[in-house]
């Protein structure tokens, strides 16, 4: 990204002297900001051609609905000229650029070794999904917004990536005919964070703070846990994950149960809700990253998801 987009996004949310670092992003647009006195925030500039302006409005509108309704999260912070969004220029290339403080604390980087924290994550998950609930008293509000359904994207709407094979494109037609059978009842399906994994909150001090809501979206509830369960699952060696996932999923549904109900109808679709991120994964990296500027250890790892999607094989058995 250009310095001259950096500088002007950051000069709109701080003033005086400051420093941008890298954190991260799938596209490598969230920084840092270090402004005087150490005053940190989080900013993000989104490709304007990427990014619609009125579904970055319905993510903060949302993240601000359920940090009023007791969530911990972190704050939106605004501009110099009092605006939550701005837009800079450069070279006739538009972008969005939004701020946030920054959540206070660290990862959970050891997930086997906290599984109180755990239960914390997925009762934080289920005040989400009760709040993303059709009948509840956010609706009147919530629900106008217009939030994308779940195959929106143009990870559903493009065409299929060919470098992603013939044999993975047929298991994908698979899985979204089977997705497209279930039912969108309010009690299984409703606005969730759509990617709710260990890396996108912090704990400090005991407590949870959620970020990174730029992919909320209607979905099933159950995808929703899944995707925990799918990342958290990466973070244990081959040896130790049965074991691991029975604990996680015990501890993490413990404590989504306390916010939201989910009958045993859509607690048993988790696994194969696990399985579809997998291979959803694996296509949103074919479909938007060049495999030629792959360094060997991912292009591996991914020939690896590749060849277990082909062969059927599930992520984790998960007993329910």
């Amino acid at each position: 990204m250009e310095q001259a987009v950096l500088d002007q996004g950051a000069e709109r949310f701080g003033r005086g002297s400051y420093s941008l670092q890298l954190l991260g992003g799938f596209d490598q647009n969230v920084f840092e900001y270090i402004g005087e006195g150490g005053h940190r925030f989080v900013i993000k500039f989104l490709d304007a051609a990427k990014y619609r302006k009125a579904s970055i409005i319905r993510e903060l509108t949302w993240m601000a609905y359920l940090k009023e309704q007791g969530l911990n999260l972190a704050e939106s912070i605004r501009s110099a000229q009092d605006l939550l969004i701005e837009e800079v220029t450069h070279d006739s290339k538009q972008y969005y650029v939004i701020a946030f403080t920054k959540a206070p604390g660290s990862p959970l980087t050891d997930l086997a070794a906290d599984y109180a924290m755990i239960k914390q994550w997925g009762r934080g998950m289920g005040r989400m999904h009760i709040l993303g609930k059709k009948d509840s008293h956010a609706a009147s509000l919530v629900h106008r917004m217009a939030f994308p359904q779940w195959n929106d994207h143009v990870m559903f709407t493009d065409a299929f990536p060919e470098a992603a094979g013939e044999q993975v494109h047929t298991q994908w037609k698979q899985y979204l005919k089977e997705l497209e059978s279930l039912p969108q009842d309010q009690e299984g399906y409703g606005i969730v964070h759509n990617d709710l994994h260990h890396n996108n909150f912090h704990v400090h001090n005991g407590k949870i703070i959620f970020f990174d809501f730029g992919d909320v979206s209607y979905h099933w509830f159950a995808y929703d846990i899944a995707i925990a369960i799918y990342h958290a699952v990466q973070t244990v060696p081959e040896s130790g994950k049965a074991e691991f996932v029975a604990r996680f999923f015990d501890s993490f549904l413990s404590g989504y149960l306390q916010e939201n109900t989910l009958s045993e109808e859509w607690i048993q679709r988790i696994p194969l809700f696990i399985d579809f991120r997998n291979i959803y994964s694996f296509v949103y990296f074919t479909k938007f990253v060049n495999w030629n500027e792959m360094n060997e250890r991912t292009r591996n790892y991914l020939l690896g998801m590749k060849a277990d999607i082909e062969a059927g094989k599930s992520v984790v058995t998960l007993s329910i």
